[in-house]
C-alpha cells in the first residue's frame, strides 16, 4: 500500500514538472519570437533608400566625408549587428530546446540588449540622413531672407549715402566684403558642400545683420554729431557771449569756455568713431555729450533764473531787514521801559542783543551784494541763495521778537490777574473770619490759629511785594501760588471745624436719651464736653461721642451725620 502511495506522489510530481517546464519553454520560444519579429522591423528600416537618394545629391567637401561616415556606419550594422542579434536569438532557442532555461535567458537579454542599442543607431544615422537630404533646401530658405536684407542695405547705401556721413566708406566695404561671402556660399552650395555651405551661411547671416543695425543706427548718430550737437555748441557760444560779454553776468568757477572746448574734441572723436562704425562707442559717447551740453544749458539757465529771482525779491527783502530792525530797536526800547516796573530775566536782553547782530549781519550781505550787482560782479544763483537763507533767518528773528514782545505784555496781564487775586483772597479771609465767628465757638485749636495769621501775612506780604517800584513777577506769582494753596486749605479746615462742632452737639443731645441707662454714655459726653469747650478740639471730641454711642445703637452716627448735611445743604439753597 505504501509502494503504491509512492509511486503516485512521483507520477504527479513528474506531470508538474513536465506541464511547468512546458509552459516555461513556450514563454521563452515567445520571448525568442517577439524579439526576431523586432530584428526584422530594424533590417525594414528606410536607410538604405535614404542613403541611395543622398548618393544622388553628388556631395563634396565636408558635407560628403559626412555621409561617407553615416554610410558607412550604417553597413557596420548590417554586417555586424544584424547577425549578432541573429546568434543570439538562435544560441537562446536551442537553449530553449534543451530545456537550459537560464542560459535562454542570457541570450534573450543580451539580444535584447543589442536590438535596443542598434535602434538607437539606426534613429541617429536616419535623422542625419535626412539632414543632409534637407540641407540643400534649408540653406537655400535661409539665404532668401539674408539677401532680402542685403538689398536693404544697399539700396539705402545707394539713395540715402548723405545720411550716413563719414561712416559711408566702411559700410560700403562691409558691403563688398559681404558680396565675396555670397558668392562663396553660392560656389559651395553649387559644388554640393551643404554643410560647409552652412557654416558660410551662418556668419553672412551674422554680417549682414551687424551691417543692418549699423545702417539702421548711424543716421540717427550722424545726425546728432554732425548737426545737432555742433548747432547746440554754436547756441551755447552765443548765449554766453551775451550773458556774459553784453549783460555782465558773471559764473561762480567760470569754466565754460574750456567746457565747450572739451565738448567740440568730443564731437571729434564722436566723427572718427562714425567712420570706424563704432557705433556702441559713439552712442556711449553721445550720451554723455549730450549730458554735458545739458549741464552747461542749466548752468546759463541757472544764472538767468536767479536774476529774475533776486531783482524781484530784492525790494521785498529790503523793506522785510527794515521792518525787522525797526522792530528790534522798539522791542530794546520797551525792554528798556518795562525793565524800570518789572524785574526781568537776563534773556530777554541778551536775545535782543543777539537778533540785532544777525540783522546788521544781514544788512551788511544785503548791501555786498548789492553793491556786486552794481558792479557787474555778483553771481546771482549764490546772491539768490544767499537772500534766501537770509529772508528765512528774518522771518525766525521776527517769530522770537513776536514771542518776547507777548511775554512783555503777559507781564502786565500777570499783574493785573495777580491784583485780582489778592482781592479774592482778602474777600475769602474776611468771609471765612465771619463765618467762623458766627458759629459762637467756645474757641479754635491753635494750630487753625496759626493758619490763619500765617495765610493773612502771605497775603500782606504778596500785596507789598506787588507796591513795590519795581516787582520781579517771577517770585510774585510762586508766592500767589503759594496764598491760592493757603486760603483753599484754611477753607477746607474751616468747614471740618464748624462740621465737626455741630456735629458734636448734636450727638451729645442725641446721647442724652442713654445717658442714664448707660453710664458709659455719661462719661463720654463729660469727656467729649471738656474737649469741645476747653481744649476746642472739636474733631476729637466728635469721635469719643461717636464712638461710644455706636457701642450702644450702631449706626447713630450715620444717622445724625446724614440728618446735618441735609440741612446743611438745604440752608446753602
Amino acid at each position: 500500500m505504501e509502494m503504491e502511495t509512492v509511486l503516485i506522489v512521483i507520477i504527479v510530481l513528474a506531470v508538474a514538472a513536465y506541464g511547468t517546464g512546458y509552459f516555461m519553454k513556450k514563454k521563452h520560444y515567445q520571448t525568442i519570437n517577439n524579439l526576431e519579429q523586432q530584428k526584422f522591423d530594424l533590417m525594414d528600416t528606410s536607410v538604405a533608400e535614404t542613403i541611395q537618394n543622398v548618393e544622388i545629391l553628388s556631395l563634396t567637401g565636408q558635407t560628403e566625408k559626412n555621409f561617407e561616415q553615416w554610410k558607412d556606419k550604417w553597413k557596420q550594422i548590417e554586417l555586424t549587428a544584424f547577425p549578432d542579434i541573429e546568434n543570439l536569438l538562435f544560441d537562446a532557442e536551442q537553449a530553449t530546446d534543451r530545456f537550459q532555461l537560464i542560459k535562454a535567458g542570457k541570450s534573450e537579454s543580451r539580444s535584447r540588449e543589442l536590438i535596443e542599442s542598434t535602434k538607437n543607431k539606426i534613429k541617429e544615422i536616419q535623422l542625419a540622413l535626412n539632414e543632409l537630404l534637407k540641407s540643400e533646401e534649408k540653406n537655400s530658405q535661409a539665404i532668401k531672407k539674408v539677401e532680402e536684407m542685403y538689398q536693404g542695405i544697399r539700396k539705402k547705401l545707394l539713395t540715402q549715402s548723405f545720411s550716413f556721413g563719414p561712416a559711408l566708406d566702411k559700410l560700403e566695404k562691409k558691403l563688398t566684403f559681404l558680396e565675396l561671402s555670397f558668392s562663396n556660399f553660392f560656389e559651395l552650395t553649387s559644388s554640393g558642400d551643404h554643410i560647409e555651405a552652412e557654416e558660410v551661411l551662418k556668419k553672412v547671416n551674422y554680417e549682414t545683420k551687424e551691417l543692418n543695425d549699423a545702417v539702421t543706427t548711424i543716421p540717427s548718430l550722424v545726425k546728432e554729431i554732425s548737426n545737432e550737437f555742433p548747432a547746440q555748441i554754436q547756441e551755447l557760444k552765443e548765449g554766453y557771449h551775451e550773458l556774459k560779454d553784453v549783460q555782465h553776468f558773471v559764473f561762480l568757477g567760470d569754466t565754460l569756455t574750456s567746457d565747450i572746448a572739451e565738448i567740440e574734441q568730443d564731437i571729434e572723436q564722436g566723427e572718427k568713431l562714425i567712420k570706424q562704425c563704432e557705433t556702441e562707442k559713439v552712442e556711449k559717447l553721445n550720451s554723455i555729450i549730450e549730458e554735458k551740453i545739458n549741464h552747461l544749458y542749466d548752468v546759463m539757465e541757472a544764472e538767468i533764473s536767479a536774476k529774475e529771482a533776486v531783482e524781484k525779491e530784492q525790494p521785498i527783502l529790503a523793506k522785510f531787514i527794515e521792518f525787522v530792525n525797526k522792530r528790534n530797536q522798539q522791542l530794546l526800547i520797551e525792554i528798556d521801559r518795562v525793565s524800570q516796573s518789572y524785574t526781568l530775566d537776563d534773556t530777554f536782553s541778551e536775545q535782543t542783543k543777539d537778533m540785532q547782530e544777525q540783522i546788521e549781519e544781514i544788512q551788511f550781505n544785503f548791501e555786498t551784494f548789492n553793491n556786486g550787482i552794481e558792479k557787474n560782479q555778483a553771481v546771482y544763483t549764490v546772491v539768490a541763495e544767499s537772500h534766501a537763507e537770509d529772508s528765512e533767518r528774518l522771518a525766525q528773528i521776527e517769530e522770537k521778537q513776536e514771542k518776547l514782545i507777548k511775554q512783555l505784555a503777559d507781564l502786565r496781564e500777570e499783574e493785573t490777574e495777580v491784583k485780582e487775586k489778592i482781592d479774592d483772597f482778602e474777600f475769602n479771609m474776611r468771609g471765612i473770619k465771619r463765618y467762623i465767628e458766627k458759629q459762637h465757638l467756645p474757641g479754635l485749636p491753635e494750630e487753625y490759629l496759626d493758619l490763619f495769621f500765617v495765610t493773612t501775612e502771605r497775603i500782606e506780604k504778596l500785596a507789598k511785594e506787588l507796591n513795590k517800584l519795581k516787582i520781579d513777577m517771577t517770585e510774585i506769582k510762586k508766592m500767589c501760588e503759594m496764598c491760592e494753596d493757603d486760603v483753599e486749605l484754611l477753607i477746607d479746615k474751616t468747614e471740618e471745624i464748624v462740621d465737626s462742632a455741630i456735629l458734636t452737639e448734636y450727638m451729645m443731645q442725641y446721647a442724652n436719651r442713654y445717658r442714664n441707662d448707660h453710664p458709659q454714655i455719661g462719661e463720654a459726653i463729660l469727656e467729649s464736653n471738656e474737649l469741645f469747650n476747653k481744649e476746642f478740639q472739636y474733631k476729637e471730641a466728635l469721635e469719643i461721642i461717636s464712638t461710644a454711642l455706636e457701642v450702644v445703637e450702631p449706626g447713630s452716627f450715620k444717622k445724625v451725620e446724614n440728618q446735618y448735611y441735609e440741612e446743611k445743604s438745604r440752608t446753602a439753597k
